[in-house]
């Protein structure tokens, strides 16, 4: 595809490649493996399964690893199945010899369905031939594969970061059809294959040397922000909290911790290798890691000169204490959030949170103390048992939270709805009804209201579409592919996401929400996730679900005792805590730093004409912390680095010479700047660099822009009509017109020199799209950019 094209989508860097970090291997023998994550980029970037098993797959010679994410909307109209190719090499999705989908939300199902019918990859599974990709799944919907059996060859249950690379490995023979490599895949306790052996008792892998590893070492860095945009390090896996409607809480069991030391050596690798400046540190309960004190301590200690922030995702209340927030503000506030899940202790009691109202309250009173600026708190409704003073309970609690926090210190409250997931003590409960749940949402909302704190509902019926498809079993296939036949994709974005295309594809399938998501189960009933085993046996979750019914709690298993939940072997599976570090941090030397102002000269072409100003200034910022040019900081609550694009290009104009002005280091610069040459994505270059002392901000700027002929013609024709001008909206909201001959300097052949100050200038990319012309026909290059009094 030319690059050009995409300046008629939103967002062109989810499609171009070339990020930091990034694989481009060859190798005609290997094993050609596409990872898939059915959502969009910036979404898919996020999630760490996906940086760890593309950075392990590719470390293995035999094995090719690609990526592909849903293309948005606007590409799918703009592009269609052009699009349907692999990010590194554009290699189309049916060309593999395995496309793997990462499941993580029942409502990605569709995407899922898109992805493989627009690469020309037969539908169901029983349709597919010799030459077809062999499709498989795993993640955490996958435990109940039923709803999507008809459409996955192979699903992988459990922990893969180090069998799936034996599995691909076992398989990679070109001698084997594609019968055969299945057969072999089947030999693994872990894969469920329906074809083969439909209901064969699978048992979930369990990664026993995940205590031992590390994270990921050079993650890819996107060249966009993405929903979780930094390192992130995975403290520790799995939790005995059993909290009664958390599935992650029970299929990641048991609890493993990783070593201090281990950690922060992992966190200043990432660092080194991706310029990034946060590091969250990930886990199901961050605040329940056995050494999180002495780990903040000294991560916090080995990366104070690199103005790097700690994160830590949701805390339980009762693990709050000072020195998290000491640490955390230290460089950067991040928010802070918490989930009661619950307003009254009645209903904690029932989902087994084991958390009072005052270590609640204290825990928030806890982060205004120290300087934090609000909270985020999570709570549900329609859990199983709930009464509406169970409801008003959560506005209750939020209210005496209000009055205990200083009154700049803000408050939000969000509230999702109850949904039932298979291996939960709660799989046998029916879900609200969505008029139930819209009632419990307006006698909460009416009475938020009145307490000027912030609140947001989740859509009701996503809520129960995703009940409905977690405890699902085959007959949801049919109901797949109605919804995707009616256009569904994207069910999990609001804008996006057509109920009434849902509710006719349940009534074409036979069935409805009552007996889907609104199904209550028995004890001896067959589940339509049965054939799993996660580990945690169907006798302890029965146990638990009763217990709820009394309002009765179960320990923490780490604090006391064994609570039989069946995962345990005591030998190779088995709760570890971590130990603690032998790491120890250089000395911080407080020498005064000095830094000069530099201006440095670069080339911004080809696919990096698609940087906006901000994506720019995001990439160069990390470029610069990569190849160890040390940039100064703003001071202030979020220091920023000082780094400045002069006077940015729009969006698909290139430049010959531009501007970079920082304020550095400027320590063996010529070698750095070698260093930074290497790893910049095509299309940036640095040439050159000089003192900027001189460069006066505020003076005018010559600019010479060279065309296209085409394009140019179009311009002069408008010159000659006395019709080169283009009308924006100003600020408030009246119609301003941009005239060229207030900025024309000179005209040529093919070119134009433009006044360039900061009161603004002459935008060509806006001039053409104001006469409606396709912008990714132009071809317009800023040549150069020189003070209005001469050459620097």
């Amino acid at each position: 595809m030319e690059f050009l094209k995409l300046l008629n989508v939103n967002k062109p860097l989810r499609y171009i490649n070339n990020e930091f970090n990034s694989y481009h291997k060859n190798n005609e023998d290997a094993l050609k493996f596409c990872l898939i994550f059915p959502d969009v980029y910036e979404v898919g970037m996020s999630h760490l399964g996906i940086k760890i098993l593309y950075e392990r797959l590719n470390q293995d010679k035999d094995i090719i690893c690609e990526r592909f994410f849903m293309p948005w909307v606007d590409a799918l109209d703009e592009f269609g199945k052009e699009l349907f190719v692999s990010l590194e090499s554009q290699t189309p999705l049916s060309k593999f010899d395995i496309i793997g989908f990462s499941l993580q939300y029942e409502l990605s199902y569709t995407n899922m369905l898109k992805i493989i019918s627009e690469s020309g990859i037969p539908l169901l599974s029983e349709d597919r031939v010799e030459n077809s990709p062999i499709v498989i799944a795993g993640g955490p919907c996958v435990v109940n594969p039923a709803p999507i059996e008809d459409f996955i060859d192979v699903f992988f249950i459990g922990e893969m970061e180090e069998e799936l690379i034996k599995v691909l490995n076992d398989i990679n023979d070109k001698k084997l059809t594609r019968r055969e490599k299945l057969e072999k895949i089947n030999e693994y306790k872990f894969t469920y294959i329906p074809a083969l052996q439909k209901n064969k008792i699978v048992r979930k892998n369990i990664y026993k040397n995940f205590h031992n590893d590390y994270t990921v070492t050079k993650p890819v860095v996107p060249l966009m922000p993405i929903v979780q945009d930094r390192v992130t390090i995975e403290i520790s896996r799995g939790c005995t909290r059993g909290c009664r409607f958390c599935q992650a809480g029970m299929i990641y069991r048991p609890s493993r911790e990783r070593n201090v030391s281990d950690i922060i050596e992992n966190a200043i690798e990432q660092i080194k290798n991706t310029g990034y400046l946060e590091v969250s540190l990930l886990s199901l309960s961050a605040a329940d890691y056995s050494c999180l004190e002495e780990l903040l301590l000294k991560l916090s200690e080995a990366l104070s000169d690199n103005k790097v922030s700690l994160s830590l995702p949701s805390i339980r209340a009762d693990r709050v204490k000072d020195y998290i927030f000491q640490e955390l503000k230290k460089v950067r506030k991040s928010g802070f959030t918490i989930a009661p899940e619950a307003g009254s202790q009645r209903m904690r009691n029932i989902i087994n949170k084991n958390l009072t109202e005052e270590e609640i309250i204290d825990a928030v009173v806890c982060a205004s103390n120290n300087g934090f600026n609000g909270a985020k708190l999570y709570f549900m409704i329609g859990l199983p048992f709930e009464t509406d003073e169970d409801v008003l309970e959560i506005a209750n609690l939020a209210v005496k939270i209000k009055r205990k926090v200083r009154k700049s210190f803000n408050i939000t409250v969000s509230v999702s709805n109850f949904v039932p997931k298979p291996f939960t003590p709660f799989q046998w409960f029916p879900q609200n009804s969505i008029d139930e749940i819209k009632r419990k949402q307006t006698i909460l909302s009416e009475t938020l209201k009145s307490t000027k704190i912030r609140f947001k509902f989740h859509d009701p019926y996503q809520s129960i579409l995703e009940g409905a498809i977690s405890r699902g079993d085959r007959r949801m296939g049919k109901v797949l592919i109605n919804a995707l036949s009616m256009g569904n994709i994207y069910d999990g974005w609001s804008e996006h996401f057509i109920f009434d295309n849902w509710l006719k594809s349940f009534e074409k399938a036979g069935l409805t929400f009552e007996e889907t998501a609104m199904k209550s189960f028995d004890k001896n009933d067959i589940l339509p996730w049965d054939n799993i085993d996660t580990g945690v046996t169907k006798e302890f979750l029965w146990q638990e679900y009763e217990k709820s019914k009394s309002e009765t709690t179960t320990d923490d298993c780490r604090e006391t005792n064994c609570k039989g939940c069946g995962i345990c072997d005591f030998k190779e599976i088995k709760n570890i805590d971590a130990i603690k570090s032998s790491f120890i941090s250089k000395p911080n030397l407080t020498e005064e730093k000095v830094f000069e102002k530099i201006a440095f000269v670069f080339s911004k072409k080809n696919i990096s004409s698609l940087f906006s100003a901000i994506d720019l200034n995001r990439v160069l910022s990390q470029s610069f912390n990569i190849a160890a040019i040390e940039l100064d900081y703003s001071k202030g609550f979020n220091p920023q680095p000082k780094l400045s694009y002069l006077y940015p290009l729009p969006v698909g104009v290139e430049g010959e010479n531009e501007i970079l002005l920082t304020k550095i280091i400027p320590e063996n610069l010529e070698e750095k700047l070698h260093k930074l040459n290497s790893i910049l994505p095509k299309g940036l270059y640095f040439k050159t660099y000089y003192n900027a002392d001189s460069i006066n901000l505020c003076a005018d700027f010559i600019a010479e822009y060279e065309f296209d002929n085409s394009s140019f013609d179009i311009l002069k024709s408008h010159i000659n009509l006395n019709q080169d001008f283009y009308q924006k909206k100003g600020k408030n909201g009246n119609i301003k017109e941009i005239k060229l001959k207030d900025y024309l300097i000179e005209i040529g052949k093919n070119y134009l020199k433009l006044r360039v100050s900061n009161l603004g200038t002459f935008n060509f990319v806006e001039f053409f799209k104001f006469l409606n012309y396709n912008i990714s026909k132009i071809k317009i290059k800023r040549k150069s950019l020189t003070p209005f009094e001469g050459l620097l």
